[in-house]
Order: C-alpha cells, then sequence, then structure tokens
C-alpha cells in the first residue's frame, strides 16, 4: 500500500475581485521531498503559500490534506497546531527582541496555557517554559545561532536574520516546512547560505519542504523536485537531478507553457 502524501493539494483555487490567481491546483509532496515552487513575479506563488498556511481561504471546492488531514478549513493557529510551519519573505521579525525570544514566538501557537491558567497552574506554567527553552536553544545550535541568543535582532546583519527566521520556523517541530523566498533581499556572495538552510531543514527527520526560489541553479542542484507555477496554473513539475527533465523544467520556467517530451 503506497504511503500517503505529507502534503495534498487538489483543486485548489483563489480569487480575489473576480481575478483568479490560482487556477485547479493539483500536488502532492511525500514525507521528506523538498519541492521548489518556481515561475515569475506574479504566477501565484507566495498566493499558494498563503493558502496552505491558512492567511488566504481558497475558493470552494478546493482540498488541502496535511497528512490526510483536512487544513483548507483552518484558520492560520490551527494550521500551525496541523504540522505547518513556514517563513516569510519579510521575515517579520521583531527588532527589540533577541534571537532566542524571537525563535521562542515560533511556539506561541502550541503553548498548551493560556494567561489565566498559567496563573492557576504557576508549577506547570515554568516546566513548560523551561522545556520550550531547550526546545529553542537546541535549534539555536543546529542553525548556527547560540553565540547570537542574547543578541537583538535589530542589530543583525539580513544573512543572520534569515537564519533566526528558519530557526523560529523548525523550533516547533513541524511536519511540511513553507519557506517563502529565503534568498530575498542577500548578496549572490550570501545565496550559499539558501542550500545550506535546506540542508538544516533535510535534517529534520521526515520534515517536507515547499520553498519558492528564483534562483534557478540552486532550484537544480539542490531540490528534489521542481514545479512551475505560471499565471496561477501549475503548466509542469518533475525532478530536476534527471538530466532530460531538467532541460523541460527550464523551458516551461523559461516559455510559461507546459514542455513537451521529445519523440523518440
Amino acid at each position: 500500500m503506497a504511503e500517503a502524501p505529507r502534503l495534498s493539494l487538489r483543486a485548489v483555487s483563489l480569487e480575489f475581485g473576480g481575478v483568479a490567481v490560482l487556477r485547479d491546483i493539483a500536488l502532492d509532496l511525500a514525507a521528506g521531498e523538498v519541492l521548489a515552487l518556481i515561475g515569475p513575479n506574479g504566477a501565484g506563488k507566495s498566493a499558494l503559500l498563503n493558502v496552505i498556511s491558512g492567511i488566504y481561504r481558497p475558493s470552494a471546492g478546493s482540498r488541502i490534506l496535511v497528512d490526510g488531514t483536512r487544513i483548507d478549513t483552518l484558520p492560520p493557529h490551527r494550521v500551525i497546531r496541523a504540522g505547518v510551519s513556514r517563513t516569510f519573505q519579510g521575515m517579520h521579525l521583531v527588532g527589540e527582541l533577541t534571537v532566542l525570544e524571537n525563535v521562542l514566538l515560533g511556539l506561541a501557537p502550541r503553548f498548551s496555557l493560556g494567561a489565566f491558567a498559567s496563573l492557576l497552574l504557576p508549577a506547570r506554567a515554568v516546566a513548560e517554559e523551561r522545556a520550550n527553552t531547550a526546545r529553542a536553544a537546541a535549534v539555536l545550535e543546529l542553525t548556527g545561532l547560540a553565540a547570537a541568543a542574547r543578541e537583538r535582532c535589530a542589530d543583525l546583519p539580513l544573512g543572520i536574520l534569515r537564519r533566526v527566521d528558519l530557526a523560529r520556523a523548525l523550533v516547533g517541530e513541524p511536519a511540511l516546512l513553507l519557506l517563502d523566498e529565503p534568498a530575498s533581499g542577500l548578496a549572490h556572495d550570501e545565496r550559499p547560505l539558501i542550500a545550506e538552510m535546506i540542508g538544516l531543514a533535510r535534517s529534520r527527520r521526515d520534515l517536507s519542504v515547499l520553498w519558492i526560489e528564483h534562483d534557478l541553479d540552486l532550484v537544480l542542484s539542490v531540490a528534489s523536485r521542481a514545479a512551475v507555477l505560471h499565471h496561477g496554473e501549475l503548466i509542469h513539475q518533475g525532478d530536476p537531478r534527471q538530466g532530460a527533465e531538467r532541460q523541460r523544467i527550464i523551458a516551461a520556467y523559461k516559455n510559461g507553457r507546459p514542455a513537451q517530451e521529445r519523440a523518440a
């Protein structure tokens, strides 16, 4: 019996004011797979991540499942509890907080105690705080941020902040990680950081990654699979590690239409 996909998208569509942003997207992502989502600006890549993470509500008839649980009707905090985490192109880090404090914010939707319950159960609240701090410290170690744990994010360069954003997304031990253009704003000589970030994500057992990227060379060298979006439609997907398929991915990306296989 085939293993169920980690992420399953069926007939996923999205409209704003009658304008179609996504059109009937069907896509599966296996456990442990890294899928790069590529396409020109305006193709619908970020919109798709926003639909999966619950920020946008898709059109009627759309279905999104994570490990068999339907999430397309859930609000964002419940999507997080279902095992989905993400980074943001703009990162949304709190500059006045430390690296450690920003990473701990990634656990907020999973806190078992609210403010009132914490007053009633102080010992349990302290134990939960210690456990969460230990989890955050472990992720800081993994992402090479341990030495910067007490630094304010406002005082750190962009490359370090990208790591903080990744650490915040990983601290809740998600099943599915959504990466929204992690290379955005980085200088060319900082681009190897993205491959390193993907590698760190892959080091988490069975973690699946859906990754928006514009650097085609990086996609072709790092991703398990690439999916090409154009005007809200999924026009091609395949394994960039296979020579012929790599060329079809490049052609679909450049031409904005499905690549045709050559006749034998």
